[in-house]
């Protein structure tokens, strides 16, 4: 009798799981994915195509899945782990053996008059409206982190008769060492960008006559839908996911989780952020525990980790910071055109080692994480509430 392994979710996380699943071809194993839109949207190139530096930041599901995985096209509503099916929005069940949670983290709350740059809806909004300014007038982007900084120099570079300034509650980029961040900020200032640091920006009320300007682009974090939450399954006080060691859901031991909408849950994995360079090791790594437990083995505990941070400025200036494999800062960095072709180098190779994996499965592989000791052994936190 065969299985059904349903992912549900179609970024880096979810396809790499597809993939890796379904070129593994165990006899008996349907590999099905389901996802709201028809085509992969790299949310890595969404700053770009709103500042109109890329045409277009999507990709044909066709041209990166392996030909075996069913793509169905639908908004997943519940997961029901009692029958083991997931109702679509449409009113469709979709039935399940194994299920991959991979949803990812566009659901963050955005003030009325913001866009978020993250998600592609809004990325095409700013950029009609980017574009639609008269000369002088202002943009303000909100948050501090690496999609606020890369969508404030693109937008720089690409519209030199506006004022871009950049608004943030704290330090920019505070995972930067102090060299790293100093680096950025006179990249960001060269580039036109006004910085405004120490000036949270408050959700709510009208943000453009607040900030003065005519186009407020929201970056100031991700977060995860409440899939998870309305269906009884365990979360953080984010809505993500909790799994453990070996990305299986506690108390749902069919179920795993992976990318931005899902977090392992204990303090040694705490260096794990939201990120393409997290999530495709997490799909692929809860892909290879699904096929562990198609054998009968135990699941692999999650290894993955950092080796640098590469942030665009623009399409010839970038910041790379080098890091341990927890994340935390080295104090080496490159700047310059340099690190913006490292940048454009890692931007490129995330879809190819997609398609890698879905000629081989297993030939994507990845940094492994820091050494460390595991607070409670993978198969205990299965049994815990």
């Amino acid at each position: 009798m065969g299985s059904t392994a349903l992912i549900v979710g179609g970024g880096y996380a979810g396809v790499m799981a597809a993939n890796r699943l379904a070129a593994a071809q165990r006899p008996g194993l349907a590999v099905q994915l389901v996802n709201p839109r028809r085509r992969f949207v790299e949310r890595i190139r969404l700053h770009e195509y709103a500042a109109g530096s890329r045409e277009d930041p999507t990709a044909a599901f066709e041209s990166l899945l392996h030909p075996a995985v069913r793509l169905v096209h639908g908004s997943a509503k519940r997961i029901n782990d009692g029958d083991r099916t997931v109702l679509l929005a449409d009113g469709r069940t979709m039935p399940w053996d194994y299920l991959v949670y991979a949803v990812g983290s566009g659901h963050s709350t955005v003030p009325a008059g913001a866009l978020a740059v993250d998600r592609l809806s809004d990325a095409a909004a700013a950029r009609r409206e980017l574009a639609a300014l008269a000369p002088g007038a202002g943009v303000a982007v909100v948050g501090g982190g690496l999609t606020a900084v890369e969508t404030a120099a693109e937008t720089a570079r690409a519209f030199p008769q506006l004022r871009v300034a950049l608004y943030s509650a704290g330090p920019i980029a505070p995972r930067f060492g102090e060299q790293g961040r100093r680096a950025l900020e006179q990249r960001l200032r060269r580039a036109g960008v006004q910085l405004h640091t120490g000036s949270p920006v408050p959700p709510d009320g009208d943000v453009r006559r607040h900030l003065g300007a005519g186009v407020v682009l929201w970056c100031a974090g991700f977060a995860a839908p409440p899939l998870a939450a309305v269906s009884g399954l365990p979360v953080n006080g984010e809505g993500r996911l909790r799994v453990d060691p070996t990305l299986q859901v506690p108390g749902h031991g069919r179920i795993y989780g992976a990318g931005d909408a899902a977090v392992i849950d204990r303090p040694e994995y705490a260096y794990l952020r939201m990120c393409c360079a997290a999530a495709m090791p997490m799909g692929a790594g809860a892909a290879g525990n699904i096929l562990r437990a198609l054998d009968g083995a135990a699941g692999a505990r999650h290894d993955s980790g950092f080796r640098g941070v590469c942030v665009s400025l623009g399409r010839s200036d970038g910041v790379v910071q080098f890091v341990a494999a927890d994340d935390s800062p080295a104090r080496l960095h490159l700047s310059g055109r340099t690190a913006a072709v490292q940048k454009e180098i890692i931007c490129r190779m995330t879809l190819r080692w997609i398609r890698g994996e879905a000629k081989r499965s297993g030939a994507y592989t990845w940094p492994t994480g820091p050494k460390m000791q595991p607070s409670a052994p993978a198969v205990q936190a299965q049994t815990q509430g």
